[in-house]
């Protein structure tokens, strides 16, 4: 048990944010596509894990929703910057970074802030898990209910952030934050303690929520996913104390916690996988869990789908971006490309016309994301055309652990192609990389066969 539900799945969930979190931050990823990259892998390793293969569930948490739910909210807290806190270890706070202006400013500021970004940027994937295994299922009606809660938390902290700036935004009384001729980068500042500040208080709301639903479970998963990692983040301090403990290393430190962090993410996963998604006993399913099944399979499985074929996607479709910028041409070279045969896309603030890389940016969602689209439309097509019926016994998606693996084959390939220019840094990762693939691999082999075994056993 502890094996099988503790130790490997730690093991897997961190091998694969060990990597798909290093490549968020590489070229042609970043924000919440490169979350994506990550939530992708990490959402169909939870739904690999946790299948059983037939209708009735003892699984809290093993709905084929949960691999589009980690994914989207993986994506959907990417969608801000993290970059300005890790000087505040160092004790600076900087104003101007081009003239490297800068105030003293205690690293325990530092420290807060990142566990208050840690927390939700784990936490949305869990919050959403968690939608996919509540005590009651959820109606059309309540998943509107939970949108427009979560439209409302990020507009209260707004507010709040906006009403009361001091308490919020440290030294304030002894810089202008809103001067940004004098303090440019304060507004970066602002912007990246606004969004933690939204993003924390969503996470908190949703928190509350399931409490006062009395769902312990998902209050749980939510709190372990989220506190473990935001605690993870804040130890790890952006990894601003490895330039003093190897002084004169030339080494890309930053990927380095762009690595850690994800581990950090996959270990907060993990673990909440075996307290919160262990098999469940015929007492507790009776007393704490109302739908042990799903009741829309047919939408379940072309959610599978969708996560798969679109977000893979846009994760092929960036990383053949970061390659061509990195072992190709830049993207300033495409510009004038485009230049040269008066291409452009229209702009009426710049008199009609865009910067001309978007033109090779829309040429990979062309190439790629338009077909993965067209193929799921038309596999919906089809299976709604002969929906599984509502209480179809079966496993809904038999053949996932194929999907599961050309995804993590694909990635694994998206991963060497965006790391280089090749050095001694660069190569490093690189085989890091195939290690950690090595790893997962033979974890998930493991698993399938364990499953195997476990089935042909009943």
């Amino acid at each position: 048990m502890v094996v099988h539900e503790l130790f490997l799945p730690v093991l897997l969930f961190a091998s694969l944010g060990g990597m798909s979190w290093a490549v968020r931050g590489s070229s042609g990823y970043g924000g919440g596509m490169g979350c994506l990259f990550a939530g992708t892998l990490w959402g169909s390793a939870w739904y690999f894990l946790s299948r059983e293969g037939k209708r009735e569930k003892s699984r809290r948490y093993s709905l084929g929703w949960t691999v589009l739910a980690i994914s989207l909210g993986m994506f959907l807290a990417g969608m801000r910057g993290w970059m300005q806190w890790s000087h505040w270890f160092e004790g600076r706070l900087y104003t101007n970074w081009s003239t490297q202006a800068h105030l003293p400013i205690s690293p325990v500021y530092g420290w807060f802030w990142l566990f208050v970004a840690g927390v939700p940027w784990a936490g949305f994937g869990a919050v959403m898990l968690a939608w996919c295994g509540s005590r009651n299922p959820i109606t059309w009606k309540g998943l509107l209910l939970r949108i427009g809660i979560w439209v409302a938390a990020g507009f209260g902290a707004k507010f709040l952030f906006n009403q009361f700036p001091q308490v919020f935004l440290p030294l304030y009384d002894q810089v202008d934050y809103y001067d940004w001729e004098v303090n440019p980068t304060l507004r970066r500042v602002i912007n990246d303690l606004r969004a933690a500040t939204i993003h924390m208080g969503i996470f908190l709301t949703f928190l509350g929520f399931e409490a006062l639903r009395r769902d312990w479970r998902n209050v749980k998963l939510i709190s372990v996913v989220g506190f473990v990692n935001g605690i993870g983040w804040a130890c790890l301090q952006n990894w601003t104390w490895a330039k003093q403990l190897w002084p004169g290393t030339h080494f890309n430190w930053w990927r380095c916690w762009e690595s850690t962090s994800g581990v950090s993410i996959g270990i907060a996963y993990g673990l909440a996988f075996y307290l919160c998604n262990r098999p469940l006993s015929q007492e507790e399913k009776e007393t704490e869990w109302e739908q042990p099944f799903t009741r829309h399979p047919t939408a379940e499985k072309l959610s599978i789908y969708f996560a798969l074929l679109v977000g893979g996607a846009f994760n092929v479709m960036n990383g053949l971006k970061g390659f061509m910028n990195i072992h190709v041409c830049s993207e300033s070279y495409w510009e004038g490309f485009f230049d040269r045969w008066g291409m452009g896309t229209f702009d009426p603030q710049n008199h009609g016309f865009l910067a001309k890389e978007d033109w090779w940016s829309s040429l990979f969602l062309f190439l790629v994301v338009l077909p993965a689209v067209l193929v799921f439309l038309r596999l919906a097509r089809r299976r709604l055309a002969s929906p599984y019926p509502l209480d179809f016994e079966g496993d809904t998606f038999p053949r996932f652990a194929r999907r599961f693996w050309t995804l993590l084959v694909v990635q694994n390939i998206l991963a060497q192609m965006v790391t280089g220019p090749h050095n001694w840094t660069e190569t490093c990762f690189s085989i890091y990389y195939a290690l950690l693939f090595l790893i997962t691999a033979v974890i998930i082999h493991h698993a399938s066969c364990f499953k195997r075994l476990v089935r042909d056993n009943d």
